[in-house]
């Protein structure tokens, strides 16, 4: 889940976790990763093909909320900057866009830092929190918003206010991981709240292809489906996501999916926050689950460039 449900779910324990660890990777096995990226690169893979093989490799694997942070220097998170055995919606996204368009093996942690913070520099307030506003536009170096052109005529934009200072002023400090016994919490808080207030609201748009285009009736629009490539980011879409009284700022996203496609049938392949787990689920099975009432309206298509 994004940083911003992280902290919407520690502070009411409402929203956004484990299960065994999955067989395909174990929880120390990185090389199993690593050596995946070289064979695929040595077979001259496409960028789809080697989303959809590395993002396999993680099936099963236990979902855990907020799993990574800055690392041992981190000041204020000092969860890893990167791992393989657990995941929430974005680090599951993250990790498997880093291992695609690495070259190499060594080319994995300099790709994770670029993708999850801006610029690549490493801190907390560089992180790429929000995904309408932060994490979407500062990865365009590697994604294009296809949105538009998957939901055709039928595009929607969604609209919103993300208040950066709001969110930092109503963080607890449980939002602080990671830390040695004997640090002082409540001064680090502030000083982390006071960071935050040197940031701006900021009125963000996210086209999104509405649940309403995916039917005809009773039927499904496969011309649509069709037109969403495997290995596309998929990102749920809630339009102003009411949610500010509880972390400070409403939202447009609250979760992230991967398109992946098998034998002609389209999955989301995506770490659960209801099933903990990394599964796949059948695309029209998992919207169906959300009626007209619902806050859901639709979803974001990002399609990697590399």
């Amino acid at each position: 889940m994004l940083a911003a449900i992280v902290q919407f779910s520690r502070s009411l324990t409402l929203l956004a976790a484990c299960a065994t660890l999955p067989v395909a990777l174990a929880q120390t096995d990185t090389e199993s990763f690593f050596e995946k990226i070289d064979t695929l690169q040595a077979s001259h893979a496409s960028s789809a093909e080697r989303i959809a093989a590395l993002s396999a490799l993680f099936h099963g694997a236990p979902y855990v909320d907020g799993n990574l942070g800055e690392g041992t220097q981190g000041k204020y998170d000092r969860d890893p900057l990167y791992r393989f055995d657990v995941f929430d919606c974005t680090t599951y996204v993250e990790t498997v866009l880093a291992g695609a368009l690495s070259t190499s093996a060594n080319d994995f942690a300099s790709n994770m830092r670029r993708i999850r913070y801006q610029g690549g520099h490493v801190s907390f307030v560089s992180r790429n929190h929000f995904a309408s506003a932060d994490w979407i536009p500062n990865n365009q170096w590697l994604l294009e918003d296809i949105s538009e052109a998957v939901g055709q005529e039928q595009t929607l934009m969604a609209n919103t206010l993300i208040d950066k200072p709001a969110w930092y002023q109503a963080m607890s400090e449980n939002r602080l991981q990671g830390l040695p016994d004997g640090i002082d919490r409540s001064a680090l808080l502030q000083a982390l709240q006071q960071e935050g207030k040197h940031f701006k609201a900021q009125q963000v748009s996210t086209p999104y292809v509405p649940l309403s285009a995916v039917y005809q009736g009773e039927k499904i629009n496969r011309a649509l489906l069709d037109r969403i490539p495997s290995g596309s980011i998929i990102s749920m879409v809630r339009p102003d996501y009411d949610v500010k009284k509880w972390i400070g700022t409403n939202l447009n996203i609250t979760h992230q999916s991967i398109a992946i496609r098998k034998a002609g049938t389209l999955y989301l392949r995506h770490a659960s926050q209801f099933k903990k787990e990394v599964i796949d689920e059948d695309f029209v099975e998992y919207f169906q689950k959300y009626d007209s009432k619902s806050t859901l309206k639709g979803f974001n298509v990002q399609q990697p460039t590399f």
